[in-house]
């Protein structure tokens, strides 16, 4: 059999799997699968439709071999479509040695349009270690690291989250000051790289005394420093994203409009003074999720009122939507969503309007205003995403209270919160900041980094070495030196959602959670909060990022 005839035959294989796929007949389709690969081993979308589908099907091993070799033997569009599924599988690596094949394929997920860098940048941090398992400071060294295309893409695409990483980066500024006056390419690549990185993270290293084009490494550079870099993608880039994004930015932030008046609280007038000097969270490359609508997703909650919330997801109010990655998310997810983004931070939501207008995205629109003042609010709203806001406030019950408010009958509301057994390293950071006299400026903030980066790894604050908010100026300000912060257990959330008149419809757990309440309490109901209080009594880390509960306005009781 030729070639031609083996890809025909090869493809009538692989629309039969995926027939077979889509009618939920897994063991019809992976034997289709499996015949497709045996008819052309190499045929790229075979490779692709078999690693994604075991990587659904629990054998993420196989999977991720079958991906890596699709994405070298692909084309654009299989490359584009394996992308994301093989970055989640990338993203939990540990490795342990250097290897090739792995630096190949973090780069092309770095590269592609449908990943997010972000989720690679503790893993591709790790392969560049070990990669580079000593550094010299040689110019040749710096030479090896400006032609090396992980190391570029690693620098100018993620916001580095590794405490060894760090130590290196420390390392690699120091040399490139010390060998200032040498910035043509490929040098000059390498600088402008770090300049993007150190802009990414707020410039949250130690500054080093400098001046000259290398400055830029500490600080935001001006255009005539960046432009003595020479031509070139990352030197465009470094223009881009420290000088040209942020001054469109303060332009878009005049003309946010207002959609409640300003309120009279202290606390909120202090929280949005955080957020207009360190807008939150800090992220470049736009979301890319699968598309879904999210009537469907609501629909699958097991504790909804399907009569109640009548199947329509139209209208959307994100409260506390900060830099805009939420409602950015949610509008590319469902495009037929009407979104409104509000904060308090105007200086924020000019991020998210400025990525908004870029991907033309025309169903979001970015207001300013307070959660305590929504009562002066006319509209209703079918959904509701407030995450990691209302514990900010002085009375997180008012801010539930507000929100349920602008629900309509019927309506669900998503709430992100801070468990009090996950942050006790928070709580302990609290403590050494009132003891050492901290305040929440840049001096303060880098003061503490350096504490806790040179703690040892069996000491208890330097568990805030995982945290990826650890490892930039406003991330840290967020994480330990917030104006206000309340903390929950399960049966306190509870209460609070019922307080405001809502029932508890959702409770969102990792996969790591969900298999540990599978295996402490079989079939149980998934929204008993008392059993979930149990759990993570016994595993207290278990919800280090926040509670995600869905609550519902009427319905049933």
């Amino acid at each position: 059999m030729g070639q031609v005839e083996q890809i025909e035959e090869a493809g009538a294989l692989l629309a039969q799997a995926e027939g077979r796929l889509a009618d939920g007949d897994l063991h019809g389709a992976f034997a289709a699968y499996k015949a497709c690969l045996k008819a052309a081993p190499n045929f790229a979308p075979g490779l692709a439709g078999m690693g994604l589908f075991l990587a659904e099907h629990g054998d993420p091993g196989t999977a991720a071999q079958l991906l890596s070799q699709a994405m070298a033997e692909g084309d654009a569009a299989v490359r584009l479509r394996v992308a994301p599924a093989f970055a989640r599988l990338l993203e939990g690596l540990k490795p342990s040695a250097w290897d090739p094949a792995l630096d190949r394929d973090l780069l092309v997920c770095l590269c592609s349009p449908t990943v997010d860098p972000q989720t690679l940048a503790r893993v591709t941090a790790e392969t560049l270690l070990l990669k580079q398992a000593r550094f010299d400071g040689t110019a040749a060294t710096l030479e090896a690291m400006g032609r090396d295309p992980l190391w570029l893409a690693f620098l100018s695409r993620c916001v580095n989250v590794s405490a060894a990483m760090e130590m290196r980066l420390d390392a690699v500024r120091t040399a490139v000051v010390e060998a200032a006056g040498a910035f043509e390419s490929p040098v000059g690549d390498l600088v402008a790289a770090l300049g993007i990185s150190g802009f990414a993270s707020e410039y949250v290293a130690p500054v080093q005394a400098t001046d000259g084009a290398v400055a830029l490494l500490f600080r935001s550079p001006t255009l005539s420093e960046a432009t003595a870099l020479g031509e070139g993608e990352l030197k465009a880039q470094l223009i881009r994203r420290a000088i040209d994004e942020p001054a469109r930015e303060r332009t878009l932030a005049q003309s946010v409009p207002a959609l409640t008046p300003d309120g009279a609280d202290a606390v909120s007038d202090a929280v949005k003074d955080q957020y207009e000097a360190n807008p939150y969270p800090r992220w470049s490359a736009p979301p890319a999720p699968t598309p879904r609508r999210l009537s469907d997703a609501i629909a699958a909650l097991p504790g909804l009122d399907g009569k109640a919330f009548g199947g329509r997801a139209e209208t959307v109010l994100v409260a506390g939507g900060g830099t805009g990655f939420e409602p950015i998310d949610m509008a590319r997810m469902d495009p037929s969503l009407a979104i409104t983004a509000m904060d308090l931070s105007r200086a924020s939501l000019a991020h998210g309007m400025r990525v908004a207008e870029d991907l033309g995205l025309t169903g979001v629109q970015f207001v300013q205003g307070d959660i305590l003042a929504l009562d002066q609010v006319q509209a209703r709203f079918d959904v509701v995403t407030s995450t990691g806001v209302i514990h900010h406030i002085a009375r997180p019950e008012d801010g539930l209270a507000r929100l349920a408010g602008v629900l309509r009958p019927g309506g669900v509301v998503r709430l992100g919160l801070y468990s009090e057994r996950a942050r006790a390293v928070v709580r302990a950071a609290h403590q050494l900041i009132r003891a050492r006299g901290w305040t929440p400026v840049e001096a303060d903030i880098r003061a503490f980094r350096a504490h806790v980066l040179a703690l040892p790894d069996g000491e208890p604050l330097a568990a805030l070495k995982e945290s990826a908010d650890f490892y930039s100026l406003s991330g840290c300000r967020d994480l330990v030196f917030h104006v206000q912060e309340h903390r929950y257990t399960p049966p306190e959330l509870g209460r609070l959602i019922a307080g405001a008149g809502l029932r508890l419809v959702g409770f969102e757990a990792s996969p790591e959670a969900r298999a540990a309440f599978n295996s402490a309490f079989g079939a149980a109901d998934p929204l008993d909060l008392s059993l979930w209080d149990t759990l993570e009594a016994r595993r207290p880390t278990l919800f280090h990022g926040m509670y995600q509960v869905w609550a519902q306005a009427g319905g049933a009781h």
